[in-house]
């Protein structure tokens, strides 16, 4: 009788404890949850402890410690649903940012991604509306904008291989295809095909990723121009889960038609960026410059052009199915030249102010699948009226992952 009242009595303690835990996890209280699984050596072998142990480190930022209470409690649960689509997730994340954070993602591997979508464009064309445009050139009946409805269709294939017998190196091939198919404006139809061959090095300290790319683009009804990158970048973390990252690029562009050759370009640029945690979230913000200039001593206006680029992006979990996402972005261009034409002249420079938001409302339906729905809008403010537009696009779609 004495034994099973010990039996008993441990048991309400153990039960306290974790309900405890409970309540300081419902109350924000973070750190008091990690302390007190912590200090319940008697209860490690619940893995509700672990699990409610990972959501707080979680919340606070600590993905390292959120990996390992979760893994811990799928040792003790196998099952366990929630422990698996939040490793899932972290996993996920880190690959987007480009860092390994679990071994297992350090093995060679292929990854297969495709997205399908449906959705609405209120200005495939990029215009400023007609009245705009008549008023700028003195002339009447300019094309307004374009409004329509489309389809639209990516894929991605990766291969990541390490070499076992250099430690820390890798190769990473990439296949990318996207294609926009307009319902009811055929003519602005956009399709791209993406090749990239990379070589890669990581360790505790940083991370090296050394992509050259090449891009194919059809638009305008016509394989309009090829594209070719090299991009460099490295990383580095500074703190908890928080990394840091250097980055430049060269590219070059070749349009295909002699008649739009003045629009050949090369670009050069250096960008700095920073990923970190706010409870549980993943936030980032990157700052960027480019100059473009012509590659054609007889070019286009509008050519030569140096550009800030600043972008932030944002996640949160509402539950462990739901999340969305947020993105920013601003983009100053200083143009070269003025924006006179030859009926009136003029000696001011064209500058563009362009902005964009972006917000993703997700739903995962399984590790493979997620569906979205997604609202863009941007304004390009310029001094150079027929550059100046609004647009809002607006779709629904399906990501798969395998």
């Amino acid at each position: 009788m004495k034994i099973l009242f010990l039996l008993l009595s441990v048991s309400m303690l153990l039960q306290a404890n974790y309900t405890q835990m409970s309540k300081n996890y419902q109350l924000g209280k973070f750190q008091s949850v990690i302390k007190e699984a912590k200090s319940s050596y008697d209860e490690y072998s619940n893995p509700q402890l672990h699990l409610l142990w990972a959501k707080s480190a979680q919340k606070l930022g600590h993905i390292t410690e959120a990996m390992g209470a979760y893994e811990r409690v799928l040792i003790l649960d196998p099952s366990n649903q929630e422990a698996k689509e939040a490793l899932d997730r972290i996993y996920s994340d880190s690959q987007r940012i480009g860092i390994d954070t679990n071994t297992a993602l350090k093995k060679s591997k292929l990854k297969i991604h495709a997205n399908l979508a449906l959705g609405h464009d209120s200005n495939v064309n990029v215009n400023p509306g007609g009245d705009a445009l008549d008023d700028y050139f003195g002339v009447v009946g300019s094309q307004g904008k374009l409004a329509t409805n489309f389809l639209r269709f990516s894929a991605n294939l990766s291969y990541t291989y390490h070499f076992e017998d250099a430690e820390g190196w890798f190769i990473k091939g990439i296949i990318d295809f996207y294609n926009q198919s307009n319902f009811s404006a055929h003519y602005y139809d956009l399709r791209v095909g993406t090749l990239e061959a990379a070589l890669g090095y990581e360790n505790d300290s940083y991370r090296l990723y050394l992509p050259v790319r090449y891009n194919t683009i059809h638009y305008l009804d016509k394989n309009l121009l090829t594209h070719y990158e090299f991009l460099p970048r490295v990383t580095f973390p500074i703190w908890e889960e928080s990394y840091l990252d250097f980055n430049a690029m060269y590219s070059k562009r070749a349009y295909h038609d002699t008649i739009d050759n003045i629009n050949d370009a090369k670009t050069l640029g250096i960008g700095m960026g920073l990923y970190f945690p706010i409870y549980g979230d993943r936030a980032h913000v990157h700052l960027q410059y480019e100059k473009r200039s012509s590659s054609q001593n007889i070019h286009s206006k509008f050519v030569d052009t140096h550009f800030i680029r600043f972008d932030a992006s944002m996640q949160h979990y509402f539950t462990p199915k739901v999340y969305a996402e947020a993105n920013y972005l601003y983009r100053h261009g200083n143009y070269d030249d003025n924006i006179g034409t030859l009926l009136t002249p003029n000696s001011t420079k064209r500058k563009d102010n362009f902005n964009q938001i972006d917000l993703t409302l997700n739903y995962v339906l399984s590790k493979e699948y997620t569906l979205y729905i997604r609202d863009t809008y941007s304004k390009n403010n310029s001094n150079f009226v027929p550059n100046e537009y609004t647009k809002n696009v607006i779709m629904f779609g399906i990501n798969m992952t395998y």
